[in-house]
């Protein structure tokens, strides 16, 4: 395009060697004239081209920075309340698994004295047993039930079914004196396989609530059977400690 138009340009001016002077064509130099507003029109065009196209790439790579922002902000908060969630869950785990053990640790003994009671020791189990179970067993239960959430459901509702289980054990929900003439021996039976599913449910959950804390340092954790045999353990050490000695035969 330069190059067509100097050509122009010279083809404009005509000059004779005989004359003094040299003779403009107008018609070229009207041509000539043409082509430059071409050539500038054309240059202008590529000059806003090349500014739209800057403008436009600089457009998308402000609204791309800003929508990877946002996507790191929302990646972020969302790890920030999967974090938040765990670290609930982990806690509530925690606590009801502590409260699961109290309630072993009542019913144990419990089952223990009911397997093995005898006519001559009603009065005394039903004077043991008068209140009602410990009922601030699951305080904490109660506290957050609203925050069962973070469990998924077969968790949530062990948890749930443990707490009305635990009001509702025959007779021991509400103490024996409100059943002054039931015949414990003739119910034991019945008696034990309801404790029984209610102590084997608590067993079921803590297995249950265990992973959620098993990588916390320092935590003792407590299976049934492991209760059974602290129960059992600090029985015989009172039992050694109150136990009076046989008199000597010479006294």
């Amino acid at each position: 395009m330069a190059e067509y138009f100097w050509r122009l340009v010279a083809s404009a001016l005509s000059c004779d060697p005989r004359a003094s002077t040299c003779v403009i064509d107008w018609d070229v130099v009207s041509a000539v004239a043409t082509a430059f507003a071409v050539v500038v029109a054309m240059g202008a065009i590529w000059v806003e081209n090349k500014h739209r196209n800057g403008e436009r790439t600089r457009a998308d790579r402000i609204r791309k920075d800003d929508l990877d922002a946002a996507l790191r902000r929302e990646q972020s908060e969302v790890e920030r309340i999967a974090e938040a969630r765990k670290s609930r869950a982990r806690r509530l785990a925690k606590i009801f698994d502590r409260e699961l053990t109290e309630a072993a640790r009542v019913l144990i003994p419990l089952m223990k004295l009911l397997q093995n009671l005898t006519p001559s020791g009603v009065a005394q189990f039903s004077h043991i047993y008068a209140k009602p179970l410990n009922p601030g067993v699951f305080k904490m239960h109660e506290r957050f039930l609203d925050q069962l959430d973070v469990f998924p459901d077969l968790i949530a509702i062990a948890i749930v079914n443990n707490m009305t289980n635990w009001t509702s054990i025959t007779l021991f929900s509400e103490g024996l004196e409100v059943s002054p003439g039931v015949d414990l021996i003739r119910v034991r039976h019945k008696l034990l396989a309801d404790l029984g599913e209610v102590l084997q449910l608590i067993g079921e959950t803590k297995d249950l609530l265990e992973p959620y804390f098993a990588d916390l340092p320092g935590l003792q954790i407590l299976s049934l059977d492991q209760v059974r045999a602290m129960n059992e353990a600090k029985a015989e050490a009172y039992r050694r400690r109150h136990e009076k000695p046989n008199a000597s035969p010479d006294a």
